[in-house]
């Protein structure tokens, strides 16, 4: 069997949602689940599981400083380099004021980061999870077991948001090979060619075109680096180890390690937004298929509905 399916336009997912049943919702990490259930009217319709990140951006320049908590300011003063964004190694990145020019360009790019994770997964259920069967009339004799699209969505300025501080370096910096940056906390320097390492609450007007948005968009919807996912106690500890980016090709090449591709490890969020909206045990055993636009998509299954056993009674 096939491990990809064809993934809808935009008007045929709101044409079949028409036929999806009431909705149920669980918010997990700041990141709200909703589970729509077919309603029975269409034998072929399957679950939708859609993620929903709430974000807010803020532009960090001369004029708003923004902090990192405890962990100090971001923007800070270079005797130097002048003003200065702060990276996730502590190195200080001099930095442009934003206007509104590149603040509606980047404020476009960064919301076309749901495309990244939107579609990228089919769940069919083992054959134990029957929390989503349903009838249809069209079916008779059958319960139909759906399978279930994840889907991601990102909204500005929702309930239970993620805020992302946002900088622009100044590209000067990556032109010069000679060009170094300092570091905050000691006494070290580094090519400045060799790029700001963004973070989860920090990124820079340059990610929005390179893995950098997927790799953080996936931390923002609970997503851990791809050692941790695969079940590294060290990289669960401290995630942010150079190794918890990945040690094999595979590794580094998914999108939670320094690459872009998505794989069935990281399905995760969904599985637990799945758990706590429906209940009961764990789901194992379950296939996590990849889409591919090219193929149908794979349908509910059939079950056949149990029988009721004979009676036998005493004849009067």
């Amino acid at each position: 069997m096939s491990n990809t399916f064809y993934v809808p336009t935009t008007d045929e997912v709101q044409q079949a949602k028409t036929s999806q049943a009431p909705r149920r919702k669980a918010t997990i990490g700041g990141v709200t689940g909703e589970l729509e259930t077919p309603s029975g009217k269409d034998p072929f319709q399957n679950a939708w599981l859609t993620l929903t990140l709430g974000y807010g951006l803020n532009f960090l320049d001369s004029r708003i400083r923004g902090s990192a908590g405890g962990d100090g300011p971001i923007i800070v003063q270079d005797k130097n380099l002048g003003l200065c964004a702060r990276d996730a190694d502590d190195f200080l990145f001099p930095i442009l004021d934003w206007g509104y020019g590149s603040i509606t360009k980047f404020v476009k790019l960064f919301q076309q980061g749901e495309q990244i994770w939107n579609h990228k997964f089919l769940i069919k259920p083992p054959d134990d999870f029957d929390k989503l069967d349903y009838s249809s009339p069209a079916l008779s004799g059958y319960v139909l077991r759906p399978n279930i699209l994840c889907l991601f969505r990102m909204v500005s300025g929702a309930k239970n948001g993620e805020i992302f501080n946002v900088v622009r370096i100044n590209p000067e910096i990556f032109e010069d090979p000679k060009f170094q940056v300092p570091n905050y906390k000691t006494n070290k320097t580094k090519p400045g060619r060799n790029g700001f390492r963004s973070h989860s609450s920090l990124l820079t007007d340059r990610d929005v075109y390179t893995p950098v948005l997927g790799h953080e968009l996936g931390h923002a919807i609970n997503e851990d680096h791809i050692l941790a996912l695969e079940g590294d106690a060290q990289c669960k500890a401290k995630p942010n180890l150079d190794r918890c980016y990945g040690l094999t090709p595979e590794e580094l090449r998914n999108i939670m390690g320094v690459g872009t591709e998505i794989t069935e490890i990281n399905v995760g969020p969904w599985i637990d937004h799945l758990q706590t909206i429906v209940g009961g045990p764990p789901m194992h055993c379950k296939i996590v298929m990849l889409t591919d636009p090219k193929v149908q998509p794979l349908p509910p299954r059939k079950i056949p509905m149990a029988k009721s056993a004979p009676t036998f009674g005493r004849k009067r």
